[in-house]
């Protein structure tokens, strides 16, 4: 993955107000013109000039090369002009540019802005700018007119994204455009937020669920965080509440591109209870709200999916081995796998994809559930072979790679997130 950071920027970043500013006070900002940095501005700017792109084009071109934007040039004086001088809170009013030479990929350009000109009646500041090469000869002149912030301003710099460039067409991993479902977040420490903060800083659009009232205020800002297009209620014990969601989403959207079913239950004295003392009624309810509401999602989902999709659920590796004190849940997530693999199978054709992601112990709200747990995840660190758990964060990034075009020739999966907890013994 290829980073674009600032170019010696500052930890902290700091104004000049207009009482602070005098004429000659100048500030510069540096950066080595790259291929890359030519490919990004042309894709983030929608000039695609050949020019600037395409090195047998360029080559009949004036320069005979392949040459940087102008306006690339005109974007480090803005970088100065908004992060040093005069810095965060900057209005820019005009800019006039002359451009002098052509920058070539490999260029050190250095851009300079220097005080010309102080308006004390509306804070109006005229500022001489420059692009200078390597070589000392001026490539972009101009002047700038800046409003001068009114207040001091000290602003710590945020971590900048990082960017990846795919030079064969759309990123597979880019989500844009892409609209899902998220059933089971009840709170930060939940494994669908994860999922749903993955799958949002992709670029797909949510729909997310919250089980009841009482669970509304705590998940409510989450979504709303995310920028969820949809948060609806949705207990799937409740009769119509689950099918509410679809036709919302119906409504809303009129497809829906992938969904993640992250809930389970199971009535606590049957989960603390041997596998052979469960009660009918607490091993039907909890198939029920764990294994059946994903076929029934499956179902519901179907029909929105007209050109494919990705249906993901949520297990544990106690589904095909005895873990202590892991008890019901383990038959019942053993079903819920199985389930997965018909609903590939069945759907497969309509180019709708199934798995089930199998985190190793994490601590959720759900899992606190569980006797023991605390005991589990101790045991579960020490053992597995990297000697860390995954944490939601790992989980929501497989999550993102099974929703994406990545993934689309594989389904019918089980796969672990577990420091490789599913190879011990």
């Amino acid at each position: 993955m290829t980073q674009f950071p600032i170019d010696e920027a500052p930890a902290l970043l700091s104004n000049r107000t207009f009482e602070e500013l005098s004429l000659g006070d100048s500030a510069q900002f540096s950066h080595v013109l790259s291929r890359s940095d030519i490919e990004l501005f042309a894709a983030v700017s929608g000039d695609i000039n050949p020019a600037h792109l395409d090195p047998v084009f360029a080559e009949k071109g004036q320069f005979h090369s392949i040459i940087g934007h102008g306006m690339w040039g005109g974007a480090l004086i803005s970088a100065v002009l908004g992060t040093r001088l005069p810095g965060p809170g900057t209005i820019y009013l005009g800019q006039d540019l002359r451009f002098r030479r052509p920058v070539r990929p490999g260029d050190a350009i250095t851009a300079v802005v220097t005080v010309r000109e102080l308006r004390a009646e509306k804070r109006i500041v005229l500022l001489d700018c420059r692009c200078i090469n390597q070589f000392g000869e001026d490539v972009i002149t101009g002047t700038a007119e800046v409003l001068a912030p009114r207040e001091k301003v000290s602003w710590p710099v945020g971590e900048l994204p990082s960017v990846n460039l795919h030079h064969h067409g759309r990123d597979p991993l880019d989500l844009s455009g892409k609209r899902g479902l998220i059933v089971g977040i009840a709170n930060d420490q939940s494994i669908a937020y994860g999922c749903a903060r993955a799958l949002q800083s992709a670029g797909a659009e949510l729909a997310i669920t919250y089980l009841n009232a009482k669970a509304e205020p705590h998940v409510r800002p989450l979504a709303e965080g995310l920028e969820a297009a949809l948060i609806l209620p949705c207990d799937v014990r409740e009769p119509g509440e689950l099918e509410a969601v679809f036709a919302a989403i119906q409504e809303k959207w009129g497809r829906l591109d992938f969904l993640l079913h992250s809930i389970a239950f199971a009535p606590r004295e049957d989960l603390h209870g041997r596998v052979v003392d469960a009660s009918s009624a607490g091993f039907s309810q909890a198939m029920d709200v764990s294994v059946h509401s994903f076929l029934r999602m499956a179902k519901l989902a179907e029909p929105l999916m007209q050109h494919g999709g990705t249906l993901l659920t949520v297990t544990f590796y106690g589904s095909s081995r005895v873990v202590e004190h892991y008890n019901l849940m383990g038959p019942v997530k053993a079903a819920l796998e199985s389930s997965v693999r018909y609903v590939a199978a069945e759907l497969g054709p309509k180019g709708i994809r199934a798995h089930a992601i199998s985190p190793g112990p994490i601590r959720t709200r759900a899992a606190s559930g569980i006797d023991r747990f605390d005991e589990l995840l101790a045991d579960a660190a020490a053992q597995v072979p990297i000697h860390q758990l995954a944490d939601i964060n790992d989980v929501g990034q497989l999550a993102r790679y099974l929703v994406s075009d990545a993934a689309k020739h594989i389904t019918g999966t089980v796969i672990p997130v577990d420091g490789g907890q599913h190879l011990t013994a």
